[in-house]
């Protein structure tokens, strides 16, 4: 059986995340209150999608049928151009201090999650094939 969860994320092809109204914060996870100031005047709006691997772990063992055939299984922390830092899934043969592009990707259960993917555009067929090997589906734009 496999694992429904809620993310927040909207299904968009253009990273959208909440923004606060009264001081402008990018905020993620997607909460109820500003992660800042503690406004609750969050409102989803497009950002740029750009960001820097900070961080990287194998995951080497998981509960999920789905992922457990592809281990070790790469997470990265990402510092976004927008201001937060987000977990996602990160694309082979990327390293730490490495740019790159988030997107909203969905698994076969629906669920939408972030995955960091290169910037390099001769990389991008190799990371869509890598979606799509691993059971991921990019929202369609």
């Amino acid at each position: 059986m496999r694992t429904k969860f809620h993310t927040g994320l909207p299904a968009s092809a253009t990273l959208i995340l909440q923004r606060c109204g009264s001081c402008q914060r990018v905020n993620y996870p997607p909460r109820e209150l500003c992660g800042h100031c503690l406004a609750d005047d969050l409102h989803w709006q497009a950002v740029a999608d750009g960001g820097v691997v900070q961080s990287l772990t194998l995951l080497n063992y998981s509960l999920e049928p789905d992922y457990a055939q592809h281990l070790p299984w790469t997470v990265a922390s990402v510092l976004l151009d927008c201001g937060p830092i987000a977990l996602a899934h990160l694309a082979p043969e990327i390293a730490i201090g490495a740019r790159v592009r988030l997107r909203v990707i969905q698994d076969r259960a629906g669920n939408r999650m972030l995955a960091a993917t290169g910037i390099d555009a001769a990389a991008q067929p190799g990371e869509r094939a890598w979606l799509q090997s691993v059971g991921f589906r990019e929202i369609p734009k």
